[in-house]
């Protein structure tokens, strides 16, 4: 049976805006309303992100359990998953970003990767899901080597957060060191397909210039793990290649100027009733991880028109 949930991505943690623990009440209170009982919760670093660190759980709850009585007094009763990209830099682990495909960095992201694995078992979350491979223009492209060490990576990270009972997925976004079906099917013979599963991203395979029914097709034995939201352009110039595509593009909106990448379901270029089909035919049963990703204030507009779509229009798809 399908599962739904929400990325607690949407409301913006940061030094000045969602760092307050009633600020995160909030959020998740009208995650509830609009239909959301289990959220995806993002990794954080420092003392401003009350639940983007497992010791910050501990700070303002108390305790785990504690937690956990929380989000249900506000309508939510789990959590699903927690995404970590570990490119992302941590005060706790004391790095600028590490990079999978390096060997040197591999010791201190499993170190990294295991403390969210261990919360999100405590926690009866089911998945990590976690940045698959540096952008493109960092390396110009991943030579065997680099392919190679992140497999091993991953495949370490997968076997620690298997132990625990918690499911290791890659998430492989517009920016992707590896962009075509055939080369990340190589790759993925690498990946121990036991342990280490795809997080299938709806708008960020849109945006690389993907079919997302097509790839869902073509590695549906390997998606354990779904994001849903739409796709308002495509990357049709190939600027991912660019060393700072990740501000450049993705924020800035390139060339172009494009203001928004990502939109409500429904509001873009994807397919929802191929993709949705294709999903009900092949009997998938994982998480549903709706997502506002970089969406425009008010927040909870943007997820009461996903909250819309979902049940008048995505749900009926799959039954």
């Amino acid at each position: 049976m399908t599962k739904w949930g929400y990325a607690i991505n949407q409301w913006k943690a940061g030094f000045t805006g969602f760092a307050r623990l009633e600020q995160h009440e909030r959020a998740l209170k009208v995650t509830s309303a609009c239909g959301f009982d289990a959220i995806e919760l993002s990794a954080g670093t420092g003392r401003w992100d009350p639940m983007g660190r497992p010791e910050n759980i501990l700070i303002n709850f108390g305790s785990v359990d504690h937690f956990k009585l929380k989000l249900r007094d506000w309508g939510i009763r789990r959590v699903a998953s927690l995404f970590l990209d570990p490119l992302q830099m941590s005060f706790e682990e004391l790095h600028h970003g590490l990079d999978c495909s390096d060997p040197d960095h591999q010791a201190l992201l499993l170190q990294q990767a295991e403390v969210f694995a261990r919360f999100l078992a405590e926690v009866d979350g089911e998945v990590l899901v976690v940045r698959a491979l540096p952008p493109y223009g960092r390396h110009g492209g991943l030579s065997a080597e680099r392919q190679a060490a992140a497999a091993a990576c991953w495949n370490a990270v997968g076997a620690m957060t298997a132990a625990l009972g918690v499911k290791t997925v890659l998430h492989l976004d517009a920016l992707s060191a590896l962009r075509g079906m055939d080369e990340v099917e190589a790759w993925l013979q690498q990946l121990d397909p036991a342990t280490v599963g795809l997080a299938l991203d709806t708008a960020e395979l849109t945006i690389a210039g993907h079919d997302v029914t097509a790839w869902y097709r073509r590695f549906q034995a390997r998606v354990w793990h779904i994001h849903l939201k739409d796709a308002l352009a495509v990357d049709t110039d190939g600027e991912y290649r660019a060393p700072n595509a990740e501000r450049a593009l993705m924020l800035a909106g390139g060339q172009r100027a494009i203001p928004r990448w990502f939109g409500e379901l429904g509001s873009g270029l994807v397919d929802w009733t191929a993709f949705m089909t294709a999903l009900r035919e092949t009997g998938y049963a994982g998480w549903l991880i709706v997502e506002s990703d970089k969406g425009p204030a008010p927040q909870a507009a943007a997820m009461m028109q996903n909250a819309w779509t979902v049940r008048h229009v995505l749900q009926p798809l799959l039954a």
